[in-house]
C-alpha cells in the first residue's frame, strides 16, 4: 500500500502536514497514532482525498479489506489523479473481486491524469480483461479474501489444527480448488510432522499461485524433513521461468545445495 504525498496530487489539499505525520507513523507501524491525527482531519475537512487515502492502508493492514476498499475509493472519487490511490483502489478491487465497480473510476482519473502510464496500463487491462484479471500476477499477489480462510487461518495460530484442517478442507470441497487452502492444509500436515503430505500440498498450493513467496519456504521447510530437496528446487526452477517476480527467494534454494 502507498501513501499519498501532496505532490501526488491536482487537487489543492488542507493539513498537508498532519497527513505527512500520520505518514510517518504509517512508515513506524504506528496505526494508532495516525488514526489519532487522521480522523480529526476528516472531522473538519470531508474531501481531504489524502487523508482518506492514509485510513484506506491502516485499514488494508488491519485486513479490514471492505473497510479499505471504501476508504481509498472515497479518495479515489475526490482526487482521480493520485496515482498512489489509484494503485491502492486497484490492489482492494482485486482482493474483494469488485474490478467491476471501479472501472468507472479509473475512467475518471485517467480524464484527470492522461499522462499517467499506471493509470492508462490498469484502465486497459481493466478494459480488456473483465473477470479473467484475477488470474493475473497482480491479482495472485495481492491475493482474494476469503472469510472461511481467515477463519481457518485463526484456528491455526490457536493451535486448533483439527478445526483448521476441517474449514481448509471445507473450502476446497464446496468453492474449488483454492492455494491457500491447500497451504493451510500443508502447516497443518508439517505439525503433525506428516511432512511427505506437507510436501505434496505446498506443491499443490504453489501450481495455483506460482507467486506467493511463503508457500515457497514452506516448501523448503518439508523438503528438509522429508529428504525432497532435489524435487524442491525443481518446482521452484520450473516456476521461475514463467514468474521472474519469484526470483528473490533463488538464495534460499541455492542455500539447499546439490
Amino acid at each position: 500500500m502507498a501513501t499519498a504525498g501532496a505532490a501526488d496530487s491536482q487537487v489543492s489539499g488542507l493539513f498537508d502536514e498532519e497527513n505527512t505525520r500520520a505518514e510517518e507513523c504509517l512508515s513506524n507501524g504506528d496505526l494508532k497514532g495516525a488514526a489519532q491525527v487522521l480522523v480529526p482531519i476528516v472531522e473538519k475537512d470531508p474531501e481531504n482525498w489524502r487523508a482518506y487515502n492514509n485510513i484506506g492502508i491502516i485499514s488494508w493492514t488491519q485486513k479490514a479489506w471492505a473497510d479499505a476498499f471504501a476508504m481509498f475509493k472515497r479518495s479515489a472519487l475526490i482526487n482521480p489523479g493520485s496515482v498512489d490511490t489509484m494503485i491502492n483502489l486497484f490492489d482492494a478491487a482485486l482482493k474483494l473481486r469488485r474490478v467491476g465497480e471501479v472501472l468507472p473510476v479509473f475512467e475518471q482519473a485517467h480524464a484527470a491524469n492522461p499522462a499517467s502510464e499506471e493509470i492508462q496500463i490498469i484502465l486497459q487491462a481493466l478494459k480488456d480483461q473483465g473477470d479473467a484479471i484475477y488470474g493475473s500476477e497482480r491479482a495472485l499477489i495481492v491475493g482474494r479474501y476469503n472469510p472461511r480462510i481467515e477463519e481457518a487461518e485463526k484456528y491455526l495460530e490457536n493451535g486448533q489444527l483439527f478445526r483448521a484442517m476441517e474449514t481448509y478442507l471445507k473450502v476446497n470441497d464446496q468453492e474449488g480448488p483454492c492455494a491457500e487452502a491447500f497451504g493451510g492444509l500443508g502447516v497443518v500436515s508439517y505439525y503433525q510432522e506428516r511432512y511427505e503430505d506437507a510436501f505434496a500440498l505446498f506443491v499443490e498450493s504453489i501450481k495455483l499461485n506460482p507467486v506467493n513467496p511463503d508457500m515457497y519456504m514452506n516448501l523448503i521447510d518439508a523438503a528438509k524433513e522429508c529428504g525432497r530437496i532435489p524435487e524442491a528446487k525443481a518446482v521452484y526452477e520450473t516456476f521461475l521461468a514463467a514468474f521472474p517476480i519469484i526470483k528473490g527467494l533463488a538464495p534460499e534454494f541455492e542455500a539447499l545445495g546439490a
